[in-house]
């Protein structure tokens, strides 16, 4: 079981890295296409339900991803002992929340509601990571972008944050909630 989960988490790391390598944007100079709105969706991927070695915590992550439509779920947080999954407000969100809950008696579970979905939010993500090239050559190291799991918008970090960079940013991507944030990437 333990090689299985190092299999699993060596896996994940190889998806992760995959996913971040930079590809040049099709034409810097152009702005990017308008980020989707939270009517449109693309499926998330989803495992097994529950994989044998799971922490609680892994298994409700991936309960939530299943039971909550792609344009509602944004992600999980810890609030001291209790999990908060937090999610786009929308019809009958109620009942799916009272079925999580009942999946997961042991757990301490909150709700709160979020401004995003998480497929909105990896999309904006992987526009700017695709724009790295582009903002580089505008003299902006950028160093990470990462969706923030509460839902409430992208996370960008950036070597210098130079003052008008957030709103060409917000309007280069037409997505109101960049948060910028100064500061590297060391390794390890």
């Amino acid at each position: 079981m333990r090689i299985q989960r190092i299999l699993l988490t060596a896996a994940s790391i190889l998806a992760v890295t995959a996913g971040c390598a930079q590809q040049p944007a099709d034409d810097a100079a152009q702005p990017a296409p308008p980020v989707p709105t939270t009517t449109q969706s693309r499926h998330l991927a989803t495992g097994p339900a529950a994989v044998p070695g799971d922490s609680e915590r892994e298994t409700l992550i991936r309960h939530a991803e299943r039971a909550y439509p792609t344009t509602s779920y944004a992600g999980l947080t810890t609030d001291g002992a209790a999990f908060v999954v937090h999610r786009v407000p929308l019809p009958q969100v109620d009942q799916i929340d009272a079925a999580l809950r009942s999946q997961h008696p042991a757990l301490h579970i909150a709700f709160a509601d979020a401004r995003h979905a998480r497929t909105v939010l990896n999309q904006v993500t992987e526009r700017i990571k695709k724009d790295i090239p582009y903002w580089r050559a505008n003299g902006v190291a950028v160093a990470a972008v990462v969706p923030r799991a509460d839902g409430s918008g992208v996370t960008v970090l950036v070597r210098q944050v130079p003052a008008d960079l957030a709103a060409a940013m917000r309007e280069r991507y037409e997505f109101p909630n960049l948060e910028l944030k100064e500061g590297e990437i060391i390794p390890a």
